[in-house]
């Protein structure tokens, strides 16, 4: 939930908290609903409040986790529980650094389209923990419910990009369906829906940003080539799932003079 406050805006996550944003200062307070622990509200902070002051300033945030593929940056937009930090940790368990696992932050100069590194770290699932990193890897307080993902920092066996990496092509994760890796090209339109679904925007009554937002995201639908992607979630099956996405990535690059 959005509010307007007279120093900014009040931001509500009914289950974890209200972080009041000072505009003038530049100050956040988090006020954390009983029981929600500091990594959860810290974790709201990072990817749900940091993002929209971006956004809000012009920079924007996609939904998205990055991974790099032949120093270029490959994009994963989807929903939460889609699979986006599961797939970050698995390009980079083999051999391809990540960006970011959530955040995926737009830069945009005379030499086009970047994505930013962003939190040298991964949250994952318990299981996605074990198939990936091994049981050791692990480490999550099976009592505390606002804590159900472990956070993995970055290291030699999941390594972070250290500099921004030229965004190359964007996959939207669909709702599992396929047995098999595939690929669907998006059109501009739907490639633009889809942005605008899955990026930050702190105020949407603010017409001059609200138009701003939408350029942005029409000009990235433009200029970057989207693609729905299914994949089997097996985890006994993701080396070759990435191994496919990552022949699509090139082979499009390829195609595209890149």
């Amino acid at each position: 939930m959005f509010h307007r406050t007279l120093a900014g805006f009040l931001v509500r996550f009914i289950d974890g908290g209200d972080f009041h944003i000072d505009l003038a200062c530049g100050h956040v307070t988090c006020t954390p609903v009983p029981e929600v622990s500091e990594d959860y509200a810290l974790n709201l902070f990072t990817n749900q409040i940091l993002p929209l002051l971006w956004t809000y300033d012009g920079t924007p945030v996609l939904h998205a986790s990055c991974v790099v593929i032949d120093e270029k940056a490959y994009g994963f937009l989807g929903r939460s529980g889609r699979g986006k930090s599961t797939l970050a940790a698995a390009f980079a368990r083999f051999g391809h650094a990540f960006l970011t696992d959530d955040g995926m932050v737009i830069e945009t100069d005379g030499n086009g389209v970047k994505v930013r590194p962003y939190l040298a770290s991964i949250r994952l699932l318990p299981d996605s923990c074990s198939a990936l990193l091994g049981e050791e890897s692990v480490d999550v307080d099976e009592d505390d419910d606002w804590a159900p993902k472990a956070r993995i920092p970055a290291s030699a066996m999941i390594p972070h990009a250290a500099n921004a990496a030229p965004l190359a092509a964007i996959y939207l994760l669909d709702e599992p369906k396929s047995d098999c890796v595939t690929f669907a090209p998006l059109s501009v339109p739907a490639g633009v829906d889809a942005l605008l679904q899955h990026s930050f925007l702190l105020d949407s009554h603010d017409k001059a940003r609200v138009r701003t937002h939408f350029r942005s995201m029409v000009e990235l639908a433009e200029s970057c080539p989207m693609f729905a992607l299914d994949y089997p979630r097996d985890f006994a099956r993701i080396e070759n799932t990435v191994a496919a996405i990552a022949a699509h990535a090139r082979a499009n690059a390829t195609q595209r003079g890149n």
